[in-house]
């Protein structure tokens, strides 16, 4: 399995590729996702599904782009229905083309290789996180980034919450596995436990 990054977009979010075997899955695409394009058809890859870790603009503005250009099927967190529904939340004039919305205990696949869905609000109401225990790897959205957390000022946003969900993923992974985050550089949980301030054991 191979993972490649992208920083798009004014937001300056991370937009994921994990690809194997040929196969391909695209985590949080943002606007100005031409650079996703190419590397997808540079590398002869084949895209099955796109997820969004939560319902944010800048995590899902390029949903319908790449959706029309792969015809991949889309997953997104269920309890954050109204950010891809309602377009005075997602502020881009349309609904976001969500095939599937899912919650904790769902499952996406790349061939062979399984990725647990865990919900983890706070920064939002459905906030979820990617997780595959083969590789421990976590992909985790807007909820814990290299030495700091999600703001939750945004509607449904809630402080208790996001340090509630963050605790659970220290309780839930190894201090090894590696972290993934909507913005920033990647850390791990171990790391986060002893230097992030925003979340003290």
């Amino acid at each position: 399995m191979e993972i490649k990054s992208f920083i798009l977009s004014m937001y300056r979010s991370n937009c994921y590729i994990v690809y194997h075997n040929k196969k391909a899955i695209i985590i949080d695409p943002g606007e100005e996702s031409q650079k996703v394009v190419d590397f997808i058809k540079d590398n002869d890859l084949e895209v099955i599904l796109i997820y969004a870790t939560h319902g944010h603009v800048d995590h899902v503005a390029g949903i319908k782009y790449l959706k029309d250009i792969f015809n991949a099927k889309t997953y997104g967190p269920k309890k954050d229905e109204i950010w891809f529904t309602n377009q005075n939340y997602n502020r881009l004039g349309y609904p976001i083309p969500i095939d599937s919305y899912v919650s904790e205990g769902d499952q996406i696949i790349l061939d062979d290789i399984v990725f647990d869905i865990y919900d983890i609000p706070g920064h939002s109401k459905g906030g979820t996180i990617l997780y595959n225990k083969d590789y421990n790897i976590c992909f985790s959205g807007d909820t814990l980034f290299h030495q700091t957390i999600g703001r939750t000022d945004l509607p449904f946003g809630d402080f208790d919450e996001i340090k509630a969900s963050i605790h659970k993923m220290y309780d839930l992974f190894l201090d090894e596995t590696k972290v993934y985050p909507g913005h920033g550089i990647s850390t791990t949980i171990g790391f986060e436990k002893l230097h992030n301030q925003y979340v003290k054991n």
